[in-house]
């Protein structure tokens, strides 16, 4: 998609700027019909008459919950044309946000969509009106409590535009992500790791091709490759096949895990069609949540370490960060002037940084959608954003080739390092404050944060696109642009092997499973027949007996687990057999 040209599939605004249904008066419900009543009150006591107006003219005016439907056009476009249209109209337009039209109103602001059917209190215009959050509306009085909760039983009641429109449903998530406070640290108990995914990969590709993401859990040895229609982990304690993710909507550009290794978050889509984010439960598959609903793909992603908010960005230049318990669309933060590539929360979730194809940096307060400050220093489109895990600062890497450190606390530049000539493709923070880094000189190097270069890895493939540490960060892995993935050893910068990120059938890993288990079985034959003739020449070979009887243990261990894996993978193809669904393609 070229620069300037809009994006096609956009509708436009969708903005109602026709003039709004004028309101009905309320009426006197049955004062019609009653004359007698009226003649007979005249003739009580003072103090009765008085009384009973009062009761009279409160049940009249008052909405009856009960008996009545509250909508826009007859009971909340009143209230909004004398207390909000003269600063939120189509000339006006404060805030974006447009009241004085039913559509207007539910698409909401420059902060996204302010009201959620169904949710009074999760919809950020109830929350205004009420003073409960900024902005105030009105700014320098409230509303009554009678208009206050005319306004809420219009929410809750489903956002009826008139009485025979039907409400509004909210598309709620299956489960309600948020934590209490944000996860920070290791979480306790044992690691998240894959257990029930499926094995039979949902897309066979015919070669490789780059990926567009490459993440490690932070806490367990299990790493996600993104691809075509999935998302693919293996183990980095044994570098073995553990599943896939099918993901339908098209090309995964963006995977992370939670801050506390429990879920996963990817983004991606079709380009120029539809985009959406999803997140899962790592350790059962279980797709636990949609968001988006893009025109374009998404092309950056994350959740909040509170697991609150869902933050997406693409090519329509706005961030858009979504409430995980009610699915609604909260803020769309507009002022990156190109394509939104990285976004990235702050592991204490106080902030989340965005970055954008034309160099820009913006920090925002992730929970108020305010600007914190705008980042320039980049003179390329920024390729990757990674925090360290005090939120104190964070790098950005760059395709004018360099890494940039920034302090959270004031937006100041810490330190600049002309790391890849060219142009740097991906940057990510270790545990323990290293980063590691990849770019077009065709280098993947472990930097510390003054910019010295700790270790060179050894490379000799085609342009290494994304590198990420393994979770007790002994590891990079990375992935070059024919999609190969490499596992380096951090100290030494070796390779130490390699990872398939288009995996076979499950029958072709059936079929290598028995004959990798043939070769094991050889393996063990000849260390244990070295081993006997060792123990035959009595203590002389001691050293020699010990390394043997190692070389045994390790042969065994091996063998056992690839029998396991096989009889694992064996009775995944005998329930898959009914199951269609694998595709074979051409890799883009």
């Amino acid at each position: 998609m070229k620069v300037g040209t809009p994006l096609r599939g956009v509708p436009s605004s969708g903005v109602d700027f026709r003039a709004p249904t004028r309101a009905r008066p309320h009426t006197q419900a049955g004062s019609e019909s009653r004359p007698d009543l009226f003649r007979c009150l005249r003739k009580a006591r003072g103090e009765f008459l008085g009384l009973t107006f009062a009761a009279i003219a409160l049940a009249t005016t008052a909405p009856a919950a009960d008996s009545k439907r509250v909508t826009y056009e007859d009971d909340v476009f009143p209230i909004f044309r004398d207390n909000c249209l003269k600063c939120h109209n189509p000339d006006k337009l404060k805030g974006d946000l447009d009241l004085t039209s039913f559509s207007a109103a539910l698409k909401g602001g420059g902060s996204g969509a302010g009201l959620t059917p169904g949710d009074a209190v999760g919809s950020q215009l109830f929350k205004s009106i009420t003073h409960a959050d900024e902005p105030t509306m009105p700014p320098n009085a409230k509303l009554s409590e009678r208009d206050v909760g005319i306004v809420r039983a219009w929410i809750e009641g489903g956002l009826l535009q008139g009485v025979n429109s039907k409400a509004l449903a909210a598309a709620r998530p299956a489960a309600d992500l948020s934590l209490k406070n944000a996860s920070v640290g290791r979480p306790a108990g044992p690691p998240v790791m894959p257990a029930t995914l499926a094995l039979e990969p949902v897309v066979l590709g015919e070669r490789g091709s780059a990926l567009s993401a490459v993440a490690s859990s932070p806490w367990a040895p299990v790493v996600a490759l993104s691809g075509t229609r999935q998302i693919v982990f293996y183990r980095t304690s044994d570098f073995e096949f553990a599943g896939v993710l099918p993901f339908p909507e098209g090309l995964v550009c963006d995977v992370k895990f939670s801050r506390n290794g429990q879920l996963l978050v990817a983004g991606g889509g079709r380009g120029g069609k539809s985009g959406a984010a999803a997140v899962w439960d790592v350790a059962t598959g279980e797709r636990i949540i949609t968001i988006g609903d893009q025109y374009d793909s998404v092309l950056a992603a994350d959740l909040s370490s509170d697991q609150q908010w869902i933050a997406l960005g693409g090519p329509d230049k706005i961030v858009k960060i979504y409430r995980t318990r009610s699915g609604a669309l909260e803020f769309r933060l507009k002022k990156h002037t190109d394509w939104v590539t990285a976004l990235e929360f702050s592991p204490d979730g106080k902030y989340l940084a965005t970055a954008d194809r034309n160099g820009g940096i913006v920090v925002w307060d992730a929970d108020a959608g305010q600007e914190v400050f705008t980042l320039p220093g980049h003179r390329g489109a920024v390729t990757a954003i990674s925090w360290r895990d005090d939120s104190e600062m964070f790098v950005s890497a760059g395709e004018d080739g360099a890494l940039k450190l920034w302090k959270a606390a004031d937006g100041s530049a810490l330190r600049s390092v002309n790391a890849h000539p060219g142009g740097a493709l991906a940057a990510r923070f270790a545990h323990d404050g290293r980063i590691v880094s990849s770019g077009r000189d065709n280098k993947v190097v472990i930097w510390d944060v003054s910019g010295r270069n700790l270790q060179s890895l050894a490379f000799s493939g085609d342009l290494p696109n994304r590198v990420t540490f393994t979770d007790d960060g002994r590891l990079v892995l990375g992935s070059d642009w024919q999609g190969k993935v490499y596992v380096w050893e951090t100290k030494t910068g070796k390779v130490t092997g390699q990872l398939d990120a288009n995996p076979p059938s499950l029958a072709e890993r059936v079929r290598q499973g028995a004959l990798r288990l043939v070769a094991l079985q050889q393996e063990l034959d000849k260390t244990t027949a070295a081993l006997v003739a060792l123990e035959s020449r009595g203590d002389a070979e001691a050293k020699k007996q010990a390394e043997a009887r190692a070389a045994v243990g390790a042969a065994q261990s091996k063998l056992a687990a690839a029998k396991a894996a096989l009889a694992i993978w064996t009775d995944a193809l005998k329930q898959a057999k009914n199951k269609p669904g694998t595709r074979k393609v051409s890799a883009r």
